[in-house]
């Protein structure tokens, strides 16, 4: 019988003292692992992930010593990630689920788009999100970003900036290989990088986001269109990161 694949919540984490409790009990219920990376948080997060830690031997926590932004500290936690592929304790066929620390995403999905995944044999899910709660703005600023992720990758993005993603931990080696981690451009890197490499990547599993967090701004958009074009230069070029 073939050994059912393990899941692991990547969750980078800055300043997220109010939510960040109630969403690691909820996920490591629906998770086996759970690498929670503080991104060099200055509130009561360090303090909370320690007991969180202490009291489940399944999180392991990676305090960043400064805020290097969501995508870098995303890039730490996809290192371990790495780190533990080579060490044997993780399997290529295992899940690596990302998924925020301040409640948006509802933990609940995971187990549908699991199942998903499996049926499809897939190697990436990306959720696609429902933008009834979202500015008219944002719905179009998305749209044009996921268009020009269609265009550069070839394959049929709808909603290439969600950050709710699941992938099979044999990805993350390749991913490694050209991921810059650099401030908001982590969506579009990971879908480019994924896509051009030929890693089977559906993108229409639906979610339900809990509400619309602001914070981006149409400079953020500009500079992720100008990493998009960076990171296809650079894979189709072979010019990787380390």
């Amino acid at each position: 019988m073939p050994r059912q694949p393990r899941t692991v919540a990547i969750i980078p984490i800055y300043n997220e003292a109010p939510t960040v409790r109630a969403v690691l009990d909820d996920v490591t219920r629906r998770v086996d692992r759970v690498i929670a990376v503080d991104d060099g948080s200055t509130d009561d997060t360090p303090v909370l992930l320690g007991g969180l830690a202490a009291r489940n031997r399944h999180v392991t926590v990676i305090r960043l010593p400064r805020n290097v932004g969501m995508a870098g500290a995303l890039k730490r936690g996809f290192q371990e990630a790495e780190r533990w592929l080579k060490r044997g304790m993780l399997h290529k066929n295992d899940v690596l689920i990302n998924i925020d620390a301040d409640g948006q995403h509802k933990s609940e999905y995971i187990p549908a788009v699991l199942k998903t995944m499996a049926r499809g044999n897939w190697e990436i899910v990306l959720t696609r999100r429902d933008f009834s709660k979202y500015p008219l703005y944002k719905r179009l600023g998305n749209r044009a970003l996921s268009w020009v992720s269609r265009v550069l990758s070839g394959h049929p993005y709808h909603d290439v900036e969600s950050g709710f993603r699941f992938m099979r931990a044999r990805v993350v080696p390749h991913l490694l290989d050209y991921f810059t981690g650099w401030r908001y451009s982590c969506a579009q890197e990971i879908a480019l990088i994924t896509a051009l490499g030929g890693f089977r990547v559906n993108n229409t599993f639906v979610v339900r986001i809990a509400y619309y967090r602001p914070g981006t701004t149409i400079w953020d958009g500009f500079i992720v269109l100008l990493m998009s074009l960076y990171t296809f230069a650079r894979v189709r070029l072979g010019l990787k990161v380390r």
